[in-house]
């Protein structure tokens, strides 16, 4: 398969934490503990969820930082920044962001991204380019690569995604607390339980393998006294170590925020980027 040099090779990356679980025996970790919030009802991380869903429904857009994290367990490390703006409309996340993804301590690889439902839009500083062409278009049919930077949000690989472990078939609430911030919520997620609630097969065999080699996911959403997220985030344990994370914080939300694509004479498809 031929690549893109448009898109970095932390990219791949990304991804890298499923293949360092994989390398040795599965592990014998004891199951995710059980709910330490005796007071919470059954059916509270449900309602929860819906309220969630509603007021991001409602406000519609928002303005956002991500710090995302992924590690192998043998000295391998992505780090990412993330900021920009989102907009959900209809069940389609809309987004315009900038993300510095630096492996290992290496420079940056400075990328710029708009992505919504026809494909996304990549620019990255100092790749080789068409003249008077500045950004690259992905289809659904060749965004492989790019779906592997935008996975670093969560499941849905979307701005957002975070919040996609706010699944009442898959997780609990293990701690409810008031912070400066707002409502924080822990949640614990079975990785075996989140694979059969998800549809993507990608994302079902990540989780399968998640749960097989003894892989913890906790997550945690901090709310305003609206229900709005003000933070959303997950990490990864094994052994007792992240091996992945992801914490997206919101700002302004409903504000008017620009997520529009680039100038279409910018634009070049990406089968006609170089090689």
């Amino acid at each position: 398969m031929r690549h893109s040099r448009l898109i970095p090779a932390a990219a791949a990356a990304l991804a890298l934490v499923v293949t360092g679980c994989s390398a040795g025996a599965p592990s014998t970790a004891a199951a995710p503990p059980t709910s330490a919030s005796a007071d919470l009802p059954k059916g509270d991380l449900a309602q929860l969820a819906e309220k969630v869903d509603a007021r991001v429904a409602a406000l519609g857009r928002a303005r956002f930082t991500t710090e995302g994290f992924a590690g192998d367990g043998a000295g391998a490390e992505v780090r990412s920044q993330v900021t920009g703006s989102a907009r959900w409309l209809n069940g389609v996340v809309t987004s315009a962001m900038t993300m510095n993804v630096q492996t290992n301590g290496a420079t940056p690889t400075v990328t710029r991204l708009v992505s919504g439902v026809d494909g996304v839009y990549v620019s990255v500083d100092g790749a080789p380019m068409p003249a008077g062409k500045t950004w690259g278009f992905y289809t659904k049919q060749n965004s492989a690569e790019v779906d592997a930077l935008l996975r670093g949000f969560g499941p849905s690989a979307v701005v957002g995604a975070e919040l996609d472990y706010l699944e009442p078939r898959a997780a609990m609430i293990v701690g409810k607390r008031q912070t400066a911030e707002g409502t924080r919520y822990d949640l614990v997620v079975d990785p075996m339980k989140m694979a059969k609630a998800v549809a993507d097969p990608d994302i079902q065999l990540q989780h399968t393998q998640l749960a097989e080699y003894g892989v913890v996911i906790r997550a945690e959403v901090v709310l305003d006294e609206s229900g709005a997220p003000r933070e959303a985030g997950f990490r990864f344990e094994l052994g007792g170590e992240d091996v992945r994370s992801s914490t997206t914080k919101f700002t302004d939300w409903g504000a008017d925020v620009d997520v529009s694509p680039p100038p279409a004479d910018q634009v070049v498809p990406a089968d006609q980027l170089p090689r």
